[in-house]
């Protein structure tokens, strides 16, 4: 057991670890970004304005539904109440999952859970069901895209494999990748971490389950899950035209959903996510077209998401109005 005077320098020496990682993770695709500027921006603008439309429509759709998801996996905890106020409170929180750390988005949710009528232990357990059904839903998603294109893990392994002076970007790219699982590893070995993980993980004993809403829970993700990895496929084509099938956009988009999920302590998984991107896009397409995708398909998400957050405050507020203006006219 650590002593007093051990535990300040260890928690130091997490944030050190922590602020190392954030800064490679975004430091290393930045100076591959800009190392093949000119050519990415060349391939972003080159890309169908109107396929761009539809999968930044998709992705509004895609994050409205994703977040009313989350009072499936509260009615399996016996919750009744309203779905939209269950996804106005996961649409807010989500906007704070780009704070250090990348647990704010979760965090607040609980702090936010009792306006609704929803208590804190039951939220509590009700997000780790969440994160476990999201988790599984991906990887059956990337696990399928891998089954339907058998080839690509062999041409992902050729790019590693392949030496070039002249075009570093895999290497810097397999070096994010690396840092990612490396740098999650090690925090998870961490003894706080641990503690942290057994801690949340508690609730999930704590709670009695009913199977139908998680069942209906985990089909949505997998119906939501797969429809991204469909945008995905689009965004492909918009930027290099041609074919590009589902299975290798499941496979692609899962994979990076997955690394930059467990890169822990990097906000939102960016930087990390688009490292993996480029490296699966690398063996369709060009490394600066690879990129382009990449940058469009962050910015897209984060529009997406900026946009469902602005819309639900608009909606509240207009619901307030109308409650205030009843109330005024019935006195």
């Amino acid at each position: 057991m650590a002593t007093p005077a051990h535990k300040p320098l260890r928690s130091k020496g997490l944030l050190i670890g922590k602020a190392l990682l954030l800064i490679c993770a975004i430091g290393i695709p930045l100076f591959a970004l800009f190392k093949n500027l000119p050519a990415v921006l060349a391939a972003a603008s080159s890309a169908h304005p109107g396929s761009l439309a539809l999968v930044a429509f998709g992705l509004l759709l895609y994050t409205v539904l994703n977040a009313s998801i989350w009072a499936d996996v509260l009615r399996a905890l016996g919750w009744q109440g309203s779905r939209s106020q269950a996804t106005h409170i996961w649409i807010q929180s989500e906007a704070l999952k780009w704070l250090p750390g990348g647990i704010w988005g979760y965090a607040s949710r609980i702090v936010k859970a009792p306006e609704i009528g929803i208590p804190k232990a039951l939220a509590g357990a009700s997000l780790v069901g969440e994160l476990l059904l999201t988790i599984g839903a991906w990887m059956i998603i990337a696990g399928i895209g891998f089954l339907l294109d058998p080839s690509l893990l062999n041409e992902l392994q050729q790019k590693l494999s392949t030496t070039s002076e002249e075009n570093s970007t895999p290497w810097l790219t397999w070096t994010v990748l690396s840092m990612a699982v490396v740098g999650g590893g090690i925090l998870f070995a961490a003894p706080p971490i641990r503690r942290i993980i057994l801690r949340k993980l508690a609730p999930l004993q704590m709670q009695k389950w009913h199977l139908s809403p998680l069942i209906r829970a985990l089909g949505s993700y997998l119906a939501l899950c797969a429809a991204h990895a469909a945008l995905l496929m689009l965004l492909v084509q918009a930027v290099q035209p041609g074919s590009y099938h589902w299975g290798s956009a499941a496979a692609t988009n899962g994979s990076a959903w997955l690394i930059g999920f467990f890169a822990i302590g990097v906000p939102g998984g960016i930087g990390v996510r688009e490292a993996g991107i480029t490296f699966f896009l690398s063996t369709h397409m060009s490394i600066p077209e690879a990129m382009a995708v990449a940058v469009l398909w962050r910015v897209l998400q984060i529009a997406a998401e900026l946009t469902a957050l602005s819309l639900s405050h608009l909606l509240c507020k207009l619901k307030a109005n109308t409650i205030r203006n009843n109330s005024t006219y019935i006195k």
